[in-house]
């Protein structure tokens, strides 16, 4: 009985492309949002006086994911 050749490849390389513009897209969305969030934080900052520690180390995961997402889909499209 022959067996099929083994391959490591999932997707093809139109595909592949696809989904590293779209990791992309969502890792620069993410980053964009987070620095949004960042400028509110510094407006609350200045007006209230104080900047609490749990919305900053949410920003700063944001961030982390952000550029993590963009990495990844920056692999996916050089894997191709």
């Amino acid at each position: 009985m022959a067996h099929r050749p083994t391959s490591r490849r999932l997707l093809s390389p139109a595909s592949r492309r696809v989904v590293a513009a779209l990791l992309i897209a969502a890792g620069i969305l993410l980053v964009i949002a987070e620095l949004l969030r960042v400028y509110v934080l510094v407006v609350d900052w200045r007006t209230l006086g104080v900047l609490g520690a749990g919305p900053l180390a949410g920003v700063l995961l944001g961030l982390g994911a952000g550029l993590l997402t963009s990495y990844a889909g920056w692999r996916v499209g050089r894997a191709g």
